[in-house]
């Protein structure tokens, strides 16, 4: 069985990957997925839309070679073709837009059920129990009151704590790699150029007008 401690932990570590990717992101992928892999409405409506957009866009060119003037009948009734297509294609942009915002909004609350929903939930659940005992008289017994609440045995860290600890490490640990990688970035756009380059592009010309001078003369 696995642990508290290890309970926790997880459900931070998955906190922080949501929140590095954004849960708007995350909904973008899943639907692009759904709508890729899943027989469903919205993908019947994404397929015809393309469908329909590249029809328009063959009439529209056809339209466009051909002359109002003298071929008026045919001209007019690739207009009407056009303004049908056009009008459908409006229908189902509105319609994919209904659904995509239904979609994002259902996979929001499935994110806020796992992330924070999961963290109310653990805490009530494991609320009286000790992730891990403290070392007798280490800590002052302020320490101790405080690592055990809410409702976890005095001298023990209780899953609330915990969550905290975790919480404020895996930050600092995310924000200390982002700052790093920032700096080595920053320290590889700033390297000099080779001295032995800067000589070669210096002489270059030089070597090029010796000759041209001496034909000159």
């Amino acid at each position: 069985m696995v642990s508290v401690l290890w309970i926790v932990i997880g459900v931070v570590v998955f906190n922080a990957a949501i929140s590095a990717i954004g849960s708007d992101n995350l909904g973008e992928y899943i639907w692009y997925l759904w709508i890729a892999f899943v027989p469903s409405k919205a993908a019947r409506n994404v397929k015809r839309l393309r469908e329909v957009q590249r029809e328009a866009i063959a009439v529209s060119t056809e339209r466009s070679n051909t002359s109002s003037q003298d071929e008026f009948a045919k001209w007019a009734k690739l207009n009407r073709k056009v303004d049908k297509l056009r009008g459908e294609i409006e229908k189902l942009n509105a319609a994919i837009s209904t659904q995509r915002a239904f979609f994002k909004s259902q996979i929001r609350r499935v994110i806020w059920i796992l992330t924070t929903g999961m963290k109310i939930f653990v805490r009530i659940k494991y609320r009286k129990v000790a992730v891990f005992w403290l070392p007798k008289g280490m800590f002052p017994s302020w320490i101790e009151w405080m690592l055990s609440l809410t409702s976890a045995p005095r001298g023990s860290v209780s899953v609330s704590a915990w969550f905290m600890i975790t919480d404020y490490a895996i930050k600092g640990a995310v924000v200390f790699a982002i700052t790093k990688t920032a700096e080595m970035a920053g320290a590889k756009r700033k390297m000099p150029v080779p001295a032995a380059n800067v000589s070669e592009k210096k002489s270059g010309p030089e070597k090029k007008g010796t000759p041209n001078e001496g034909k000159t003369k």
